[in-house]
């Protein structure tokens, strides 16, 4: 006869569940390095586009000054222009508004460190308001004094929930409204559209692991950190004020034809992207703002000589090997109609990422041998098609979950550890970004009811023998689906007072049936079950009731 399960007392449970809200917070645990990352990239964008707006803002003035010279031949483009910024603004303020709802619903609270010389010295400032709705004034204020770096960014549920939510995600409105928004400038500037770069890119689908496409939606905010989603946001703004820059001067090009020219030129740097990981290229393309396909440029670029194209851009590449916030400095030379040279600065940043996977088990910290264990697995800034993951070390089945990143692992039975390695292809290099260790356990043993009733209670002679079935269940709060099924009760050994009994099954046979009838009350009745688990390994569980009439 095995041991028997004893009672839980009040303070066990808590231990319990405690370990169990542990275990728990290492499962979505990020990495701080990365969500460090977010935070640095994403104030570097603010700072960016808001280095864009100052330019926006000159080319709108150009164009002020060159109706008030000549009206009759500005004044078409110029309303053109015009409608371009309303709708410009329109879809910048609503990007804010999402951004703004997100930020309050992952900090509430904004603490400020004022004097960077003293980062002790701090202040925190609310930015929702008493009703728990952002407050915009503050999050904005918060973001002028501090960037992204008071943001909680490791949160994994609100951008589900406000983004990808069924019916109330609001997902979907913003890929519309960025659609329409496309539209509506494609229509204004008719021929001269084919020359914007309009990024947005919205509409394409992604397949996933099973190749089921995916809506973009879907893989930008569902199951993702607030920090991923609140730089693809940022980047969305950024690509708005891309595309109004470039439609602008686009209408500002006919206002130059023939005798009128810009007073000011001003470098553009447009990079491929802003968040590289080690190993990776940076590529970006300097333009002159307003240029003449016939008038080229020189440019000097962290050391590199750079000569311009027909398109009106010189285009840098280099490799990234040093990580954190890289600079790009340089200056443009641009020969005046006098032929005169003027220099012009550029200035640019991104910023390098060491090679990180992000694994996470999606119920627990360990893995249970004989059974599907879900985890999820991404690289920050690595599409998920490009992300590849195996058994590097260990015994087990690695199969695709449903959605993109998510995985099946099935531990084999006696395996102790799995290793998993996580590789992700960039610029055609494959790089190893990860190899996390994941301790393996056996199932634990599970507990079992006879006739219904737990361990310890009290049962009448007439309800124990009317019932008398043994049923084995996973241990309550364990977390892993257990295959319908795959636990079953094998044998019984069982002892009515000291009279012992035998048989296979899960069912009393009806000598056993017959020695209950006469217990008397007081008599304890031993229930040992043998029960084979989803692992291929036979377990003893045990129930003591007592006959209480």
């Amino acid at each position: 006869m095995g041991a028997t399960n004893c009672p839980e007392t009040p303070r066990q449970k808590m231990i319990t569940m405690m370990y169990l809200v542990y275990t728990a917070m290492l499962a979505l645990n990020v990495s701080a390095q990365v969500v460090d990352g977010f935070k640095t990239v994403g104030s570097a964008m603010t700072k960016s586009n808001e280095n864009l707006q100052v330019k926006l803002d000159d080319t709108y003035a150009n164009f002020e000054n060159a109706l008030k010279n000549s009206k009759d031949k500005v004044q078409a483009d110029y309303d053109k222009a015009q409608e371009v910024r309303r709708l410009s603004t329109e879809m910048g303020n609503y990007i804010d508004s999402l951004e703004y709802v997100l930020m309050a619903k992952v900090s509430s609270t904004a603490e400020i460190h004022p004097d960077p010389e003293n980062p002790k010295v701090s202040y925190k400032m609310s930015v929702v308001n008493a009703d728990g709705s952002p407050n915009f004034d503050s999050i904005k204020k918060a973001i002028d004094l501090a960037g992204f770096r008071w943001l909680k960014m490791d949160e994994l549920h609100e951008s589900t929930n406000l983004f990808a939510a069924e019916k109330a995600g609001k997902g979907p409105e913003l890929k519309a409204k960025i659609i329409e928004y496309k539209r509506r400038i494609k229509e204004i500037l008719g021929e001269d559209s084919s020359s914007v770069n309009i990024a947005l890119n919205v509409e394409n689908k992604v397949l996933d692991p099973d190749n089921n496409p995916q809506e973009w939606e879907v893989v930008n905010f569902n199951e993702v950190v607030s920090g991923s989603s609140l730089v693809t946001l940022t980047r969305l703004k950024a690509e708005t004020m891309n595309a109004e820059f470039d439609a602008v001067n686009t209408l500002y090009k006919h206002v130059s034809k023939g005798d009128f020219s810009f007073d000011q030129i001003a470098m553009i740097s447009r990079p491929k992207s802003t968040y590289i990981i080690q190993g990776g290229v940076y590529e970006t393309d300097i333009n002159v703002a307003a240029y003449d396909s016939k008038q080229h440029f020189t440019a000097t670029v962290n050391g590199q000589q750079l000569n311009s194209t027909d398109s009106g851009s010189v285009h840098y590449r280099t490799v990234c090997n040093t990580l954190g916030v890289q600079r790009v400095i340089g200056t443009a030379y641009v020969t005046n109609p006098d032929g005169g040279v003027k220099e012009y600065p550029i200035s640019d940043n991104y910023f390098v990422a060491k090679p990180v996977a992000v694994v996470s088990l999606d119920n627990m910290q360990v893995m249970y041998a004989g059974i599907e264990n879900p985890f999820t697995a991404s690289v920050p800034g690595v599409d998920g098609r490009n992300v590849k993951v195996s058994i590097i070390e260990g015994n087990g089945k690695l199969s695709p979950g449903e959605g993109e990143g998510k995985y099946n692992i099935t531990p084999a039975t006696g395996c102790k550890k799995i290793v998993l390695g996580v590789d992700a292809v960039v610029d055609n290099k494959t790089t190893r970004m990860g190899a996390p260790v994941y301790k393996v356990k056996p199932i634990p043993n599970p507990s079992i009811t006879v006739g219904g009733f737990t361990n310890g209670a009290k049962v009448s002679r007439a309800n124990l023998a009317s019932g008398a079935t043994v049923v084995a269940r996973p241990q309550e709060g364990f977390e892993f689906k257990i295959p319908k099924g795959s636990i079953r009760v094998m044998s019984l050994e069982v002892f009515v007072g000291n009279k012992p009994f035998s048989m296979n099954g899960n069912t009393f046979d009806p000598d056993l049936i017959s020695a209950i009838k006469k217990a008397n009350r007081g008599d304890k009745v031993y229930v040992d079950a043998k029960v084979m688990m989803p692992d291929g390994v036979p377990r003893t569980s045990s129930c003591i009731l007592t006959i209480n009439k």
